[in-house]
């Protein structure tokens, strides 16, 4: 899991690296009085990969959005079947991401791009089902973590 974790960053910091560098030559062509219009869209979609691919990050590291107020206030085995439960709730949007995101993504899969014809906007929208697909996996290996530790402190 944490190599898939550590893949998925790679790609994301790459995602950003694409974003700077298509910004930095629309604003130069902009000076120059150059049209380079492909920029704006590789921007945007390069964005949307970024973001979901950080948000199944940022669930195998526990670090996603959660409001902790009764976590934090429960210890022991109320807290671990408390994360679980959580998780499970997680879980189920997780997969409704994976089943949805590959109706969309084959919906869309003849799609083009309006500046690059050549590109299918099926790539574009490649990064829901597999976000779906990375977090439902964090889902599972947390449940996992926390039914280990629920067991050690019976």
């Amino acid at each position: 899991m944490q190599k898939q974790c550590r893949a998925s960053r790679f790609y994301l910091e790459h995602f950003y690296q694409y974003i700077f560098i298509t910004i930095i030559i629309q604003v130069f062509s902009r000076y120059l009085g150059i049209t380079v219009s492909w920029t704006g869209e590789v921007a945007m979609y390069s964005f949307t990969w970024a973001v979901f691919l950080g948000a199944g990050a940022m669930t195998y590291e526990d670090k996603h959005f959660a409001f902790t107020s009764l976590r934090d206030r429960v210890t022991g085995k109320k807290r671990e079947m408390l994360n679980i439960f959580l998780y499970l709730i997680v879980m189920s949007f997780t997969l409704a991401i994976l089943y949805y995101g590959v109706i969309i993504t084959m919906k869309f899969w003849n799609y083009r791009w309006i500046d690059i014809p050549q590109m299918s906007m099926g790539y574009t929208w490649l990064c829901v089902p597999i976000l779906g697909a990375t977090t439902t996996l964090y889902c599972i290996n947390h449940i996992v973590t926390y039914v280990k530790r629920f067991r050690m402190e019976a």
